[in-house]
């Protein structure tokens, strides 16, 4: 391609996407997330600063392969990465981004340990971009490939500048001295990773040529970013009609019996009658004191723990949040109730508003409600689409593997109260001035769906009830016996992982 001709094209495809930006910014309906690689030197940043320019940057956020912080590695190792994606109507540009973590592996020799951890992150990798490829986020993944005379030209010549020495790392030295092997290394990685979202691997020898490829691959982005996603379609009033026919049991049945995979709770324990106030405040400060001490010791500095609360309205899940928080140094956890996703919540991924709270080494992070909103009050009220809380039981078990993985204990526990005493808290609710907040008429209309909401209830405790994300599901009508069942499981829970 002549130089005129290559110049025209540029200044064309620049022009393009500056329009292709502003289209995006007048209709944001996703986001986007350019993922570069490459071998060192094959000009990722040249092709990150030449789209700044062309581009405004305000609308862009860059993101550097750097060694992960302290803060970092007390978390999942896709953590940071969550907290940098782009809301809808955005562009991030990542450089190695999640394939970060990878990269290393070039060194690695082929025990078996290795390859099994090789096989974890490829599949938690492809696990991800799913995900946001499905949530519409759009995706592009970039390897710029170089022979191996033009790169150790170009670190040649970094290295014999003062000004650009810096940008050549001991790794990049590394890396360049087993070139085939790197190059092999991608190539496997590529082959792995390729699906969902497909590699394009571009040439990075000629800089004008190597820009053209990538510009004219976000392009195509910008335009499938701006383009409206299908409208989602909520199910009629028959639908939900028939859903609820569907249930086999009664609501008091459904909201009162676990599981097979969450066992299944005593008829002798159902029928046990209330307890004693006086029995339930030394129980209660016997399991506190417990607990206190457990998350004092040590080796809960190297833990995390998440626990997830979800019932019915009305089940006592406050109350419960309530008697743990009060065993606990208020600078150990943190309490996120969760309602309806905010306007912002709304331009990233389903679980980005959850991410952002995932909770630290040696602390808690307690949910009131949390992510199975989806397939519960989303799938019943037809706010989600079919095919997204179906997808849902996948990507939540996914996140909840990474808790594990990362060392955080997870505990979900479900509060079952039958409709006769969730009438009975919402009318003594509404009669007392300092409850009335507790119902709102969103409530009552939930009330209306009870035996949707105990099908789909049932159906997540099946497909979501696992040996590292286990499921508790506690008789909630009595308060009390609630409240201390939820304390002594977590006193369980810890003492358990701290002791493995």
């Amino acid at each position: 391609m002549a130089a005129k001709k290559l110049t025209q094209r540029l200044d064309a495809l620049r022009n393009d996407l500056l329009g292709a930006q502003q289209a995006l910014t007048a209709s944001p309906h996703r986001g986007i997330a350019l993922v570069l690689t490459g071998v060192p030197a094959a000009g990722r940043s040249e092709v990150a600063h030449a789209l700044l320019k062309w581009l405004d940057p305000k609308r862009i956020s860059t993101h550097a392969a750097t060694p992960a912080e302290e803060c970092d590695r007390r978390r999942p190792p896709l953590w940071r990465h969550w907290q940098e994606l782009p809301a809808q109507g955005r562009l991030a540009i990542f450089f190695g981004g999640w394939y970060d973590e990878y990269v290393p592996m070039a060194s690695e020799h082929g025990g078996k340990k290795a390859l099994k951890h090789r096989a974890r992150v490829v599949e938690r990798i492809r696990r991800f971009e799913t995900m946001l490829r499905a949530d519409g986020m759009c995706l592009i993944k970039v390897h710029l490939a170089i022979d191996v005379r033009t790169q150790r030209k170009r670190l040649k010549k970094l290295r014999g500048d003062k000004t650009t020495r810096w940008r050549v790392s001991g790794q990049d030295l590394w890396l360049a001295d087993h070139h085939a092997r790197v190059a092999r290394h991608f190539r496997q990685l590529q082959a792995a990773t390729g699906t969902p979202v497909p590699w394009n691997v571009v040439d990075g020898r000629d800089d004008d040529r190597r820009l053209l490829s990538v510009g004219t691959l976000l392009l195509q982005a910008y335009i499938e970013a701006a383009t409206p996603p299908a409208a989602v379609v909520k199910p009629s009033e028959s639908a939900q009609g028939s859903a609820a026919k569907a249930a086999t049991a009664t609501a008091r049945g459904a909201h009162t019996r676990s599981t097979a995979a969450a066992g299944k709770r005593s008829e002798a324990q159902a029928a046990m009658p209330s307890l004693d106030e006086a029995v339930y405040e030394r129980e209660k400060e016997k399991w506190q004191g417990r607990l206190a001490l457990l998350t004092r010791k040590k080796k809960f500095a190297g833990r995390a723990v998440v626990l997830a609360f979800e019932g019915m309205d009305a089940a006592g899940k406050g109350g419960a949040i309530q008697r743990l928080t009060q065993a606990l140094d208020v600078r150990q956890y943190e309490v996120v109730p969760v309602s309806a996703p905010t306007q912002e919540e709304k331009l990233y991924p389903y679980l980005w508003r959850f991410w952002k709270h995932v909770p630290a080494l040696g602390r808690f992070g307690i949910f009131d409600r949390s992510w199975y909103g989806r397939v519960l009050v989303e799938r019943v009220r037809g706010f989600a689409a079919p095919a997204d809380w179906r997808r849902a039981y996948e990507e939540i078990n996914e996140f909840e593997l990474e808790l594990a993985e990362s060392r955080a204990l997870v505990m979900k526990f479900w509060l079952a109260v039958s409709p006769a005493e969730q009438l009975r808290r919402f009318e003594a609710r509404d009669q007392d001035p300092l409850k009335r907040f507790k119902v709102d008429p969103e409530d009552w209309i939930n009330r209306k769906y009870f035996q949707d909401y105990a099908l789909a209830a049932r159906e997540m405790l099946d497909r979501t009830h696992t040996r590292h994300a286990p499921w508790t599901v506690v008789d909630a009508d009595d308060k009390y016996r609630a409240r201390l069942a939820v304390l002594q499981g977590v006193c369980q829970g810890v003492e358990e992982a701290l002791s493995s």
